[in-house]
């Protein structure tokens, strides 16, 4: 697939209601991908649900279909983890999801760039990010959009990059 032709085809927006089970299955196509450290018990529609009803999940639509998602934490989880430079107005991103179909086509990039320029706006002044060690194409993603690797943090059982980009 030619990714400018995609990419210049993409609408990025907030998720609607009949959309979830969508998301669903993109989270249950990438729980099969090696880099993903994702179990049957997460995410569930339970986040899906979570991140909807507090209008935090974000998806891409190319050729009115569904190719990815986005969300951001209602509620920072690693807040508490003392390595942030930025403690204030910051955002949390998490879940983030590309269709097998179309992995390979910055897709993510630019997910998160369409977050960026919204959040610029909503005068958020960071996003912080963990990233699975071994999610090599989400560490090349995340080190193109100059994320700044802080240091590595064991939780949920695996071992992740905290990332944290200034806006």
């Amino acid at each position: 697939m030619n990714c400018n032709n995609i990419i210049n085809k993409i609408i990025f927006r907030q998720v609607n209601e009949n959309e979830l089970d969508r998301v669903l299955f993109l989270y249950n196509e990438a729980k099969k991908n090696p880099f993903c450290v994702w179990g049957d018990e997460y995410p569930t529609m339970n986040e899906i649900i979570e991140d909807f009803s507090t209008n935090n999940l974000y998806v891409c639509v190319f050729n009115d279909k569904i190719i990815s998602a986005i969300s951001v934490v209602p509620k920072n989880e690693m807040d508490h983890i003392n390595v942030w430079s930025i403690k204030e107005n910051v955002i949390e991103v998490a879940r983030v999801v590309v269709s097998q179909e179309y992995s390979g086509n910055n897709i993510a990039c630019f997910m998160m760039n369409s977050l960026i320029i919204i959040k610029r706006k909503e005068n958020v002044k960071a996003i912080h990010l963990a990233c699975q060690c071994d999610n090599i194409p989400a560490i090349k993603t995340y080190e193109k959009l100059n994320f700044k690797f802080i240091k590595k943090h064991n939780m949920y059982g695996h071992t992740y990059y905290l990332c944290e980009l200034l806006l």
